[in-house]
């Protein structure tokens, strides 16, 4: 399966955020707080988290504007910055104040240590997205989880694009053969396409059950090189 969002375009666009994610505010807010800094607040807010050097993929921009804009944010007490692993780059996080500023219905969010690989990874898949097929939509987990069910498998987020719904699954860790096919049969029922981008391990498995054909829907992929993207 050949997905649409996943035809390249010529490059990342800056895209606002998705309906989905919270409503737009109309406020203009204090005087140094530009629309930019709105949508970035709002972007990583649906998102829980991101990296300084996700955001220079996202803005478009070098580290030195990333680290203005973080530290105007900061200041204002729209965002928390935290270093979690040495060498990495730094985590930027929404405050309370900063989601209401964007108007973004959210709650603030509190850094698991055990979840930033994920969270990260799922944002490299999110601007992935993005630049490949910026006219699609994407639908972020906390938005899905306020309507899901009870019992329902959760998706990293959904891609809306040219009429279709299409899963997204992020992948970092191998589960079981008889869990993953679980989550495939549900997905595939409630989705028009699935798409899992995986690490080495998940992505054998991945690519084993598609090669079943069990699931034409389903299409596998490896987790971006956001260095080369």
């Amino acid at each position: 399966m050949s997905s649409p969002m996943l035809q390249p375009t010529p490059e990342l666009r800056w895209r606002g955020v998705a309906s989905h994610g919270g409503r737009r505010s109309t406020c203009s807010g204090p005087e140094r707080l530009r629309r930019r800094d709105l949508e970035l607040l709002a972007w990583v807010g649906e998102q829980y988290a991101a990296r300084t050097d996700q955001l220079e993929l996202l803005m478009g921009c070098g580290p030195r504007t990333v680290q203005r804009t973080m530290t105007r944010l900061r200041e204002a007490g729209l965002i928390k910055t935290r270093r979690v692993l040495v060498g990495e780059a730094a985590w930027v996080i929404p405050t309370g104040a900063g989601l209401r500023a964007c108007g973004s219905s959210f709650g603030a969010w509190s850094p698991r240590t055990g979840l930033l690989s994920h969270v990260a990874a799922v944002n490299d898949v999110r601007l992935h997205v993005q630049r490949r097929s910026p006219a699609s939509e994407w639908v972020c987990e906390r938005a899905l989880a306020r309507d899901r069910k009870a019992g329902e498998h959760l998706s990293d987020g959904v891609v809306i694009t040219g009429g279709q719904r299409v899963a997204i699954e992020v992948e970092l860790t191998v589960k079981s053969r008889r869990r993953v096919a679980g989550i495939l049969d549900e997905l595939t029922g409630c989705f028009d396409a699935v798409v899992y981008f995986c690490a080495g391990g998940p992505h054998r498995l991945l690519c084993e059950l598609a090669g079943t054909g069990r699931w034409p829907s389903l299409d596998v992929r490896e987790l971006p090189n956001r260095q080369a993207g």
